[in-house]
């Protein structure tokens, strides 16, 4: 049986299945905290929220990525792993699209 997960992104993806796990994980927590009122949006909050997308995550997927590649191909160059840099700027992008909507989120729910 093939694990999905040890898998590396396929030719012109950036995301291999360990990604969209870590995206919809990262998102049912987020929507836990909002639902539940765990947190507040405040100063610290936001720090934590940017560190976790800006450096946390995409470290984990490369991390992930590069271990997928290694497990794959006996023979790994450069050209295998030259998509791995772009998960860095799309990782950023995701981000801040879950932190505006985290903070439209909150907003809305404040006022009801």
């Amino acid at each position: 049986m093939i694990n999905i997960f040890r898998e590396p992104a396929q030719p012109f993806t950036l995301f291999s299945y360990s990604d969209f796990f870590i995206i919809i994980s990262i998102n049912l927590v987020l929507y836990f905290i909002v639902e539940k009122k765990l947190a507040k949006w405040t100063t610290l909050s936001k720090i934590v929220l940017g560190i976790f997308f800006f450096i946390v995550i995409p470290l984990v997927s490369t991390n992930i990525e590069l271990k997928n590649v290694h497990n794959k191909f006996e023979i790994v160059d450069g050209f295998n792993l030259l998509y791995i840099f772009l998960k860095f700027p799309v990782w950023w992008l995701l981000g801040i699209i879950n932190i505006y909507f985290f903070k439209k989120y909150l907003q809305h729910s404040e006022r009801n």
